[in-house]
């Protein structure tokens, strides 16, 4: 059933814009509905319902229910999420079983409750989580919101932001990410902060226990929390001196809490000197390492125009605030107290975000809630100064200026899974991760020198060290022979079933063997060569097994070859050779991949390493160049470039048109002659013997290069 249904999707693309349209329709009726009687100033004071919660989420999952469903990593960092909590799930002592980096504990620890119901800590259920606590954050903050601006207002302030979450295409937004628990514990602090009376102990103290998480889930949000402890201080002062000490020595235990909690847990476990390094002191590293402001700034921005959707909500969320400020200006109105508030906790926010001096758009996750609550205070003043005839108008413009980043998605096409559903249903796992799945056991572990955390999720097993990469082993650092022994201690104390050293051509940040190699790693050579046996180079991974599993006798050549053919396709090629860039020609979707045209003349080079023995090629013709066009054949040569001269290696002449063979997928295996070190690669594209080149489309929809890959030691 499952597999009839992502087909049909994946014909059917217009389908996308149905469940969206259909959403937003239910979303701007509930609108009208609260707002029109608002306007005209009847309408009773109402909390936001179960009604408003439905809406909400459906409108969310709407536009973003698709991405649920892509196979692969959006960000590397969901992965090394999600790798964690694998690892978590066997043993629980964080910064002994796992490092989470720039990630405090508590977003590991959040994804746990998936596997104690049985269910995969896979991709889907990350960014499920990670939806969840988006629509779990708008909803507490149009809680708050209706509380101290009404329910039309709150509704009218959120907008903004729930049409960015919705509507926002790239990578870093749309993956499960590590600023999404911060985003849920802010809204909740500001809902128990945002109009507490006096005698509201309780939420003032649960408030500041929040305050005091906020850092457990990324130290990058300490400024935010600050923040919110000095509004909450700033609450207690304001009370009467008789119960003025007992509220701040309340609220500073409750804040101080989380971390006396975390900290004997740490040290009780004899984790504090790792702690210390890896959170405190390798962060605060990290940020003394960051690109110039300015550079940082520029950088970022520039990422976020890529889809154009924070930008949007930033400047919506300006005018917003300017128009109000205005108002409040002319009618010589002081401000409300949550405005000021508000607008103290999103600098703090601002703070945060540029603080690391990174261009990763991730970080900005923290800014929609903030600038919510502003936007809201400062509408909810504007609105009670306005004359009852003139809110509709008022209204209406907020509602149109909340709702134009839909407006903008709709000229854009539908998430790149659509054509892809059915496939990566069929085949969710690379061709690497079939092999770890063929080599190791459930309860076995993975060892993993480079960033490829994607390979712990696709193939279920957990982390041999608590390294989710080795970026410090790797990087020279003031710590680096601190990671180094650790992460070589914790390796031989799992002594893993498989091991992959994800450095190579290909991968994800480390690239170059000849110095980012675990063989540049002395110790950890010499254990690797005397446990391990190289069982395939995939150029991107080289993968090992342990020499004692049963598993590696079973799997000969010709077995290991068809697990890796059966490995999900790329969506994108993932070599882009210096000086021709492939970012630079036009990429289609044909069938249900994504490809690059080479509309001849075109040319492409790759340079090889010593290590390259074969290349793969998948490509084929654009169908409607010979069903609709008149396509008379296309040239595609394949040459060995190297200081001895051009070779060809290989040679097609497609002529789909007059060659019923030549239509559909195609494919080539080519083993490369000896070569000289500094050899290159070169596809190219002619229009062949007929020279009009008007529908040659031919298309590459993918290219591997291959090392030395048979079995046994090494």
């Amino acid at each position: 059933m499952l597999k009839s249904i992502f087909e049909w999707l994946d014909h059917h693309p217009g389908s996308y814009w149905v469940f969206a349209g259909a959403a937003t329709l239910l979303l701007v009726a509930r609108l009208v509905i609260l707002i029109r009687p608002a306007a005209c100033g009847s309408a009773a004071s109402q909390r936001a319902d179960w009604r408003d919660a439905a809406v909400l989420f459906l409108f969310l999952l709407a536009w973003r229910w698709p991405y649920l469903f892509v196979a692969h990593e959006l960000n590397p960092d969901e992965s090394q999420l999600i790798a964690g909590a694998l690892t978590l799930a066997h043993d629980p002592v964080f910064w002994r079983s796992v490092d989470g980096g720039s990630s405090g504990p508590f977003n590991y620890y959040f994804l746990l409750p998936w596997a104690w119901l049985g269910l995969p800590l896979d991709y889907f259920t990350a960014r499920l989580t990670g939806l969840l606590l988006v629509w779990g954050a708008l909803f507490l903050s149009l809680r708050s919101l209706t509380d101290t601006c009404g329910r039309a207002v709150a509704w009218l302030a959120l907008l903004p932001a729930a049409a960015f979450f919705a509507t926002a295409t790239h990578r870093e937004l749309t993956h499960h990410s590590t600023e999404h628990l911060p985003l849920l514990l802010i809204a909740g602090i500001f809902a128990l902060l945002a109009g507490r009376t006096a005698t509201e102990q309780g939420r003032l103290r649960f408030a500041c226990l929040l305050a005091g998480t906020l850092p457990w889930t990324k130290l990058q949000t300490t400024p935010i929390a600050l923040a919110f402890l000095g509004w909450a201080f700033w609450q207690v002062w304001r009370e009467s001196e008789s119960t003025r000490g007992r509220g701040l020595a309340g609220a500073v235990c409750a804040a101080l809490l989380p971390t006396l909690l975390l900290t004997g847990m740490t040290a009780a476990t004899g984790q504090m000197e790792a702690a210390v390094r890896r959170y405190f002191l390798q962060n605060f590293a990290y940020v003394g390492e960051g690109a110039p402001f300015r550079e940082a700034l520029g950088a970022l921005w520039r990422n976020a125009e890529i889809d154009g959707r924070f930008p949007l909500f930033l400047g919506t969320v300006v005018a917003g605030l300017v128009a109000a400020t205005t108002c409040f200006a002319k009618h010589r109105v002081r401000p409300p107290s949550l405005l000021i508030a508000a607008g103290g906790v999103s600098l703090a926010a601002v703070a945060a975000v540029i603080a690391p001096r990174r261009e990763f758009l991730h970080y900005v996750l923290l800014l929609p809630v903030p600038l919510t609550f502003w936007l809201g205070a400062a509408l909810g003043g504007w609105w009670s100064h306005v004359a009852v005839r003139s809110r509709l108008v008022l209204a209406g413009t907020l509602l149109a200026a909340g709702l134009l980043p839909l407006g903008t998605r709709s000229f854009q096409a539908v998430p790149d899974v659509y054509g892809r559903f059915a496939h990566d249903w069929r085949h969710p796992h690379s061709g690497a991760a079939l092999v770890l799945r063929a080599l190791a056991g459930r309860n076995d572990t993975l060892g993993l020198w480079g960033w490829a955390g994607h390979l712990h999720v696709e193939s279920g097993l957990r982390q041999a060290t608590r390294d989710g990469n080795t970026l410090c082993s790797i990087v020279p650092n003031a710590q680096q022979a601190y990671h180094r022994a650790v992460y070589l201690a914790d390796l031989k104390r799992s002594a893993p079933a498989v091991f992959v050293d994800a450095v190579g051509q290909g991968a994800f940040t480390f690239d170059y063997r000849a110095v980012q190699s675990h063989e540049n790693f002395a110790e950890l050579a010499r254990y690797i060569r005397e446990h391990y046996t190289l069982v395939v180079d995939l150029l991107d991974a080289r993968i090992y097994a342990r020499r004692d599993l049963i598993s590696l006798a079973g799997l000969d050549q010709r077995r290991l070859w068809q697990l890796v053919r059966r490995g999900r396709q790329a969506e994108t090629l993932n070599l882009s050779p210096p000086g021709s860039s492939l970012d630079k020609l036009q990429t289609r979707m044909i069938g249900q991949r994504r490809v690059v045209m080479l509309l001849p003349p075109v040319s492409l080079d790759w340079p090889l390493g010593e290590e390259v023995v074969e290349v793969t090629l998948e490509f084929g013709y654009d169908p409607v160049a010979y069903e609709q066009g008149r396509s008379n054949g296309t040239e595609l040569y394949l040459e060995l470039a190297d200081p001895s001269g051009t070779r060809e290696v290989y040679h097609r002449f497609l002529d789909p048109a007059r060659v019923p063979a030549d239509r559909g997928p195609q494919s080539a295996r080519v083993v490369l002659p000896p070569f000289a070190p500094g050899a290159t690669l070169v596809l190219r594209t002619d229009p062949g013997p007929y020279g009009d080149n008007a529908w040659d489309w031919v298309y590459l929809a993918g290219l591997r290069l291959h090392g030395t890959s048979a079995p046994g030691a090494k």
